[in-house]
């Protein structure tokens, strides 16, 4: 087809997004029990390692130090190097580089045949990115170059390697040849696709004919009009998406259960303009198993660590996109920034458990060498084994499990995308949706997220209460279904710019959900980061009763904008111009306003809706002052009633997991993950907490439970309709799994 700016919007919002949903959701949100009759090998509960190996690694490589460790940490299955750019076996294929510390030994043939022996499942990791300068100069035209026709290399690698790029004949032919003499010499399990993702742009003669056959145009400059690179974008997510899809038919020819993945990256990760054209949806479609990488800290000079749910939201987002797969993170080595030492070892048990308390699964490649006991820095090389252990010992009552939540985080990859260029207000995509998940885990309520392309009549009627965190780009197909939602009787919590924008990022007059607001933009916006309030309008409504009595004002900060309420519409909270705060005798206003609405709430027919027309989740994100953080948590609340299927007494410092077996309906698994520590990162220590009590509420009677770990004294019993827990005693992690009746 002939791609533009218009083709583009389409393409990436109907084939990589489109109102659809996959055969399993959709059984799921009917309310149909799900049974898949045969589950391969990776959709059981894996515990992976990987070995991270060096050239020199080769000389001393002891295949049996690896299985033996394996064994003593639990795990189940192997990520081994195979090659691409240094090769791990006698390589006879042209473009071999094989290792020259391995002299006459095979160690791919080693450490597979010890593994296979042992029961261990291997993966041949396999790197196409890029080659030496030796082998580049045998096949030249097999890689990337440049507008003027000279090599692409990869700056951040040492030494840089030559690029190849989505088309070109290395990754693909080359490529192609390269896994099936693997899979076929070796008997492996399966592939992991290191690197699959190719950035910048490529300009050699098969890009060039295949972007004149789309587009009848050429190839643009990186500095070319946004509306170039946009129609570049398409063609070239195309091209990532028919490549990962020839490499997995590649592997599949061998067999269903020979496995194919690859590593994606963060939810949040807004990239520029032109990126790899790689995201987690295309992962849910292509790859066995799902991994995000999620280590502690990036790879760059700054330091800072990631938040500590962040496990359990890639988690919940990869099982809420497919509940089937095995949702990992990929942890270890500082970001590999500094990966000879140690990751931080609470962060890393904190980590490991948030993780499993989503229903999710670990790939240790925390270490650089031939396993973590037999390198520099061995302080943490049995950190995992406390996890693995537990997951193998629980194998089968963890299996296939999801979140369970009435409670939807909509997630628009239309709004990440229009984050590509710098915002003009600072802001980033992720703190939306991040503080909306701070105020959800202190608040201990189950949630999981809605993937845009999977909206649909019937994924929204199983939620109490959709969140939409800023989603400013929104279709027309996509309102028309909220909008069908809320009349039906759904709730909704919607945040500043929200449906401002189509999906192709251009700025509609008023929101398209304006009359489900109860309110309209008056095109006016205002930067009330200081001096500015929100004046509380009604002190009588439930979301600022608890403070009305005592204060009149409450916070405003971030962006507002200006908005009329509908005549029936609630007028909450107002705004209020700016109160400069020097000098302070000058520091007051003659009347505080009440006109224009910053919170309000609506009864759209059968629905209710609370609006913010600022930003309460990047404030609570950004700086978490109580009255925005608890406006928020009291909107959801509100809103959902007493369908919250989780009461607790546990402190926020404690964050909840509840997840539900998609062999068996009526089989979930509740943990408690304890982070209550000093107050700055890395955790020094964890500090426990007593006396937790804990009500469920799910829809039946207990039939039988089975404390899978506890460090206190706990009771089980049924109180009424719902599930008491009592924990007497919690250091790190408790996990109780119960099957309940009709």
């Amino acid at each position: 087809m002939h791609l533009n700016r218009r083709n583009f919007i389409q393409y990436s919002s109907a084939a990589f997004g489109g109102i659809l949903l996959s055969p399993l959701l959709y059984s799921q949100v009917h309310g149909k029990h799900w049974v898949q009759s045969k589950l391969y090998w990776y959709q059981m509960p894996l515990r992976i390692l990987q070995t991270v190996l060096r050239e020199p690694d080769a000389a001393d490589y002891d295949a049996k130090s690896v299985v033996a460790y394996m064994e003593k940490t639990g795990c189940n299955t192997l990520i081994v190097n195979g090659g691409g750019i240094v090769d791990f076996f006698q390589n006879p294929l042209p473009a071999a580089n094989i290792n020259s510390f391995m002299g006459k030994r095979d160690i791919l043939r080693e450490i597979t045949s010890a593994c296979h022996a042992a029961g261990f499942r291997v993966v041949a990791r396999v790197d196409f990115r890029g080659v030496e300068e030796k082998v580049y100069k045998q096949f030249p035209d097999w890689f990337s170059v440049d507008h003027q026709q000279k090599p692409r290399q990869l700056t951040y690698t040492r030494p840089q390697l030559y690029s190849s790029c989505y088309i070109g004949y290395h990754r693909n032919e080359h490529a192609q040849q390269f896994i099936k003499y693997l899979i076929s010499t070796y008997n492996i399990d399966g592939i992991w696709h290191n690197s699959v993702g190719v950035q910048g742009i490529c300009y050699c003669k098969r890009c060039a004919e295949s972007f004149q056959n789309a587009t009848g145009e050429k190839i643009p400059m990186q500095d070319a009009s946004a509306e170039k690179l946009d129609q570049y974008m398409v063609w070239k997510s195309q091209m990532a998406d028919k490549h990962m899809e020839t490499m997995k038919n590649t592997v599949k020819s061998f067999g269903e259960e020979k496995v194919y993945t690859a590593e994606v990256f963060s939810m949040f990760e807004a990239g520029s303009r032109v990126n790899s054209g790689i995201d987690l949806y295309m992962a849910r479609d292509h790859f066995d198993f799902l991994v995000s990488v999620a280590f502690l800290t990036e790879n760059s000079e700054d330091i800072t660590y990631a938040d500590l749910n962040y496990a359990n939201s890639i988690i919940k987002f990869l099982k809420s996109m497919a509940p089937d797969k095995e949702a990992i993170i990929l942890y270890g080595g500082n970001g590999t920034s500094h990966r000879y030492v140690m990751d931080p070892p609470i962060d890393l048990k904190v980590w490991l458990w948030q993780a499993l308390a989503a229903g999710g699964r670990f790939w240790n490649c925390s270490f650089t060498g031939i396993h973590p006991g037999a390198t520099y820095d061995q302080r943490t090389a049995l950190h995992q084994t406390e996890a693995y252990q537990f997951v193998k010992a629980n194998e089968k009552i963890l299996s296939q499990h999801f979140s369970v939540a009435n409670i939807g985080v909509y997630y628009s990859r239309a709004t990440r995308q229009s984050y590509r260029n710098d915002s003009q207000e600072g802001d980033h995509f992720e703190a939306f949706i991040k503080g909306i998940e701070t105020v959800l885990i202190e608040d201990h309520i189950p949630h999981d997220f809605i993937a845009d392309d999977q909206i649909s009549r019937e994924r929204l009627s199983k939620y109490k209460v959709v969140i939409l965190p800023n989603v400013k780009c929104l279709s027309d197909s996509e309102v028309s279904l909220l909008t069908e939602y809320v009349g039906n009787g759904g709730n909704l919590v919607a945040t500043y710019e929200t449906s401002l924008y189509n999906v192709d990022g251009t700025k509609r007059l008023d929101f398209a959900l304006a009359e489900v607001f109860g309110c309209n933009f008056t095109g006016e916006k205002v930067n009330t980061r200081k001096d500015f309030y929100q004046v509380i309008a009604d002190p009588s409504h439930p979301l600022v009763r608890p403070e009305s009595s005592q204060t009149k004002l409450l916070i405003n900060a971030g962006y507002t904008l200006i908005c009329n309420a509908a005549p029936k519409a609630k007028k909450i909270c107002t705004y209020n111009p700016v109160v400069h705060n020097q000098p302070p005798e000058k520091a007051w206003t003659n009347e505080w306003a009440v006109e224009n609405p910053t919170v309000l709430e609506n009864q759209f027919k059968k629905g209710k809706v609370i609006y913010f027309a600022n930003q309460p989740d990047l404030i609570t994100f950004e700086f978490a002052h109580p009255d925005v953080r608890n406006l928020l948590a009291r909107s959801i609340r509100y809103l959902a009633g007493d369908s919250i299927q989780v009461e607790t007494n546990a402190p926020e410092s404690v964050h909840i997991g509840l997840t539900r077996s998609l062999q068996n309906s009526n089989e979930y698994i509740f943990s408690l993950v304890n982070t209550t520590s000093g107050p700055v990162r890395p955790l020094r220590n964890l500090l426990p907490v007593y006396q937790l009590q804990v009500r469920l509420n799910l829809g039946g009677g207990l039939i039988s439970h089975k404390i899978l770990r506890s460090q206190g004294d706990q009771t089980i019993s049924l109180a009424g309709r719902k599930v008491e827990i009592n924990v007497s005693k919690l250091e790190d992690f408790f996990c109780v799994h119960l099957v309940i009746g009709a």
